[in-house]
């Protein structure tokens, strides 16, 4: 029988990822300032865009003071399912359709859009966790004697691309094309941004998450269970057409039911 555990009880872990940030939530430096906390500061707490915003432990929009912006993740195309790929290395299926995240950014004090052109996009880094579907409890490590696993396979970092929406719109998109879940059940995906400065290259450091959202909850299958994948949206296609690579399928079959 499989066990989930916190990522930090076991200390042998297979298949880690290329890029580990720190997201220790009862770290206060590597927390969003709450829109209903005093102490958060002013620009954040007054800005049209925060306003209605709900006291969570995840933001989907944050202040930086480094650059006095606000940023603002949005999930575009939400995962619908996905099926099981077990713990075989080779053996891999991955989420349908692919996450896509949006990047807007806009200066503080009610200045207005930052323009896409001008962002240091190669900073900006999105890393993705696994989380149950109430978003209360992280799946990312499953006890799997006698080792522990990672359940949540496939490149958990991703840099943004500079790229137009099927409304022909410029923006900032981050893709997670090749995401595969080990085990079946329900989940969310947690997107966490951060943007890279100097300091955060230094032995042990620790890099501030400006922003995180969740996905909507999807459901893993079983290979029995699984309904087949879907065809590729119009977001993934005209994403594709400019470079990005991301799977594309057009003759989808719908699975045969008894």
């Amino acid at each position: 029988m499989h066990h989930y555990d916190a990522p930090h009880s076991h200390g042998a872990i297979d298949s880690n990822p290329s890029f580990t940030p720190s997201f220790n939530d009862s770290n206060n430096d590597n927390r969003l300032p709450s829109v209903a906390d005093p102490h958060s500061a002013d620009v954040y707490r007054d800005h049209p865009m925060l306003a209605t915003q709900p006291k969570t432990s995840c933001e989907p929009i944050g202040y930086d003071e480094r650059e006095d912006r606000i940023y603002e993740l949005i999930v575009c195309q939400q995962p619908l399912h996905a099926r099981m790929c077990g713990f075989g290395e080779k053996d891999r299926r991955p989420i349908d359709p692919p996450p896509i995240v949006q990047l807007v950014v806009q200066q503080g004090g009610s200045r207005g859009p930052v323009d896409v052109q001008t962002l240091q996009a190669p900073f900006f880094v999105l890393h993705v966790t696994l989380w149950s579907d109430d978003r209360k409890e992280e799946r990312n490590i499953i006890s799997n004697p006698p080792k522990c696993t990672r359940v949540l396979m496939g490149s958990l970092v991703s840099s943004p691309s500079l790229l137009k929406n099927t409304e022909g719109e410029q923006g900032l998109y981050f893709a997670f094309p090749d995401l595969s879940i080990r085990t079946e059940g329900r989940y969310t995906l947690r997107f966490s941004l951060m943007k890279l400065v100097s300091s955060d290259f230094q032995t042990n450091a620790k890099s501030k998450i400006i922003a995180q959202v969740f996905s909507d909850p999807f459901t893993v299958y079983s290979a029995k269970k699984f309904p087949g994948m879907t065809e590729s949206t119009e977001l993934s296609k005209t994403f594709a057409k400019q470079g990005l690579k991301i799977p594309i399928r057009n003759d989808v079959r719908t699975k045969r039911t008894d």
